[in-house]
């Protein structure tokens, strides 16, 4: 395994914070300007700012390592053999969460709006497919967890790692919260950052106990963003509903620092640029 030294991140690691942040934050601020007039390339646009992590990936792989070492890399983040336990895991984790958090919101009195998906169930079932697509998993997976990760985990603890990670991943997101019509325009960016990190947690212990597999976490993304469509926890436009979606951040939180506990070491996974071993 290649060594760096103990002090700083590893250069390829900044070099790959460095593309996805510029990728995403310019086609989000290009959206921005552009929507009023051209709604269509505005939208485009931010969509692509999404496949930022992705992208930088992929540049610093092939940049580093070549066609060969990107193959090598592709081939370990689409692993399919890991088992279909983790694939519902991943699935159904983060439904059952927003139910617990609803219950909880209506126990205490609250009422939660009915479900947009109750009246259409196949364009629900459609929207999983393009929230997966377009929605942010697919342009973040192979960067976040395929490549950041496991360069990270060659330094630190994977305990240190998810939470580092979770960090810079809520970062990437702060210019969306100062866009007109998305999510994280209304949502305090204090409890975001805090879901993120402690969605991390849980993305990294997937990751590693399924030998580096992107899969589960294209699986895990798509249900957090798919679910809250189906399940109303999330803050409305106009800040209501800010309780169920603070009791889902809340048992995130509980079941990252239960996980935080787990004996396991991870996985040692080389990064791309980790050339000793027979590959």
């Amino acid at each position: 395994m290649t060594h760096h030294s103990k002090s700083g991140f590893n250069p390829r690691l900044l070099v790959f914070f460095a593309l996805a942040f510029a990728w995403s934050w310019i086609c989000w601020l290009l959206s921005s300007v552009i929507r009023p007039q051209l709604p269509i390339l505005g939208m485009v646009l931010f969509i692509a700012g999404s496949f930022g992590p992705g992208i930088a990936a992929i540049a610093v792989v092939r940049y580093v390592d070549g066609q060969d070492g990107l193959h090598r890399w592709l081939r370990r983040s689409l692993q399919w053999r890991v088992g279909g336990w983790w694939l519902a895991l991943s699935f159904f984790l983060p439904l059952a969460v927003m139910a617990l958090a609803a219950a909880g919101h209506i126990a205490l009195g609250g009422t939660i709006a009915p479900s947009p998906a109750s009246q259409h169930v196949l364009l629900a079932v459609v929207n999983f497919g393009l929230v997966l697509l377009l929605g942010g998993p697919l342009g973040e997976e192979f960067g976040w967890r395929g490549y950041a990760l496991p360069v990270l985990q060659e330094r630190y603890s994977w305990r240190m790692a998810s939470l580092v990670l979770g960090m810079v991943w809520g970062a990437w997101h702060l210019p969306l919260f100062y866009m007109a019509d998305t999510p994280q325009s209304h949502i305090p960016v204090g409890l975001f950052m805090v879901s993120t990190v402690a969605l991390s947690v849980l993305f990294a212990w997937l990751f590693n106990h399924t030998g580096g597999s992107v899969l589960p976490a294209l699986v895990l993304h798509t249900a957090v963003n798919a679910w809250a469509w189906v399940i109303p926890v999330m803050v409305m436009p106009d800040g209501s509903n800010l309780r169920p979606y603070g009791l889902a951040v809340g048992l995130l939180v509980a079941i990252a620092l239960g996980l935080l506990c787990d004996a396991k070491p991870h996985l040692p996974l080389r990064s791309p640029q980790s050339k000793s071993g027979s590959e």
